[in-house]
């Protein structure tokens, strides 16, 4: 294999990795700014759910978006042919695949954070007593038995 190759090869995969890695790390970033971790666990375990959502589902996202609006596809490899100066397909396809990973990745975030919160909540509160609030906030009751009557 000759040098020049293998270095085109290189840049080739660190291409893609930077597509796919971009828009997966703005997401977790987006929900670290709108809903900030409590702990270093916490900051852990969104930001690995969050990337790994973004992976997962951004590319199913994107094909659904592309199925769904066909002429997106020609308005994009427009833009790469206009913006970047290149008639690459593939850099079409990323206009889409991004924002559909960020999309796809941001409500793991906030749905294992709400989940992280509300299970520290759990463990502080107890369950009798998390169980007594929803009781009151449901049904609009005290813990001592009376409603709010006016």
């Amino acid at each position: 294999m000759e040098p020049g190759s293998t270095g085109l090869g290189g840049l080739a995969a660190l291409k893609v990795a930077m597509a796919y890695g971009i828009p997966a790390a703005v997401a977790a970033m987006l929900g670290l700014l709108i809903m900030p971790p409590h702990t270093v666990r916490e900051f852990t375990v969104r930001t690995v759910s969050t990337v790994a959502c973004s992976f997962l589902f951004g590319p199913a996202l994107a094909s659904a978006v592309i199925a769904w609006k066909p002429g997106l596809m020609d308005a994009m490899t427009w833009l790469a042919r206009n913006g970047a100066g290149t008639d690459d397909a593939l850099l079409a396809k990323f206009y889409v695949l991004g924002p559909s990973m960020l999309l796809a990745g941001l409500p793991a975030w906030w749905v294992l954070g709400a989940y992280m919160r509300w299970m520290a909540s759990m463990r502080q509160k107890g369950v009798l007593q998390w169980v007594a609030e929803l009781r009151d906030k449901v049904l609009g009751m005290h813990s001592d038995g009376g409603g709010h009557g006016p």
